[in-house]
């Protein structure tokens, strides 16, 4: 009896076992379940650079670039995410170049939520990589929705940046009257003095000069307005 009953115990603890695999790998996937893209790339590009609040980049660099740029703009995506991670790598890292985030809607709306998740982040010093991937996951964006629990999530993708420190300062700063709101209505004053026309611009200066690029301008554009300028 005792082999008996031994067989039959490990014949059901084998099936128990196959029947969870099959069932793992068959389930289907959560839907409200976020994955987020990008959490290595953010942290090669951004993790060894300074950064401080709007900026990345040495605080000392001769050549300043002003990004008017909306993470909620599809169109706004592609230029930034193909132009910004090389000035990163290159001029930024070298410290030629800083970048200064000016979040500034394409439509219009200075209160876009997404830009209150960002500046949030900036305040602890991961804006820039907070900004890198709500570009790399608009899609699940779309899909999820924006709200509190997408934005944390990124948050929480974001290196060393602590999820309850960041929503700290979200419920502290955010809101429609608070110091959030007031920075980025500032920033769309800015882009109105400027002439900016919507989010996706630069505006590049040096000691010789300043230039006004609009419309997502691509690498080859930006490097020839440093040239300009530096």
């Amino acid at each position: 009896r005792g082999p008996i009953w031994v067989i039959f115990a490990l014949a059901l603890a084998v099936f128990a076992l196959g029947y969870s695999i099959v069932d793992l790998s068959t389930r289907e996937a959560d839907p409200d379940v976020i994955k987020v893209a990008g959490i290595a790339d953010a942290q090669r590009l951004f993790g060894g650079v300074p950064q401080e609040e709007e900026r990345v980049g040495s605080a000392d660099a001769p050549v300043v670039i002003q990004v008017f740029n909306d993470v909620q703009c599809s169109i706004c995506r592609g230029p930034s995410l193909a132009a910004i991670p090389t000035l990163v790598e290159g001029s930024v890292g070298r410290g030629d170049v800083r970048l200064l985030m000016r979040h500034y809607s394409a439509a219009r709306n200075e209160l876009e939520l997404g830009f209150f998740g960002a500046e949030a982040a900036a305040r602890h010093g991961y804006g820039w990589q907070y900004t890198y991937l709500f570009f790399r996951n608009q899609d699940e964006a779309d899909r999820h929705g924006i709200d509190e629990e997408f934005m944390a999530t990124l948050a929480g993708s974001v290196g060393e940046l602590q999820v309850t420190e960041w929503k700290e300062t979200f419920d502290r700063e955010g809101g429609t009257d608070g110091p959030i709101a007031e920075q980025l209505e500032g920033y769309a004053e800015l882009g109105d003095e400027l002439g900016i026309r919507a989010g996706g611009a630069m505006v590049v200066s040096g000691p010789n000069g300043t230039r006004t690029l609009q419309d997502g301008p691509g690498l080859a554009r930006i490097e020839r307005a440093i040239a300009e300028v530096e």
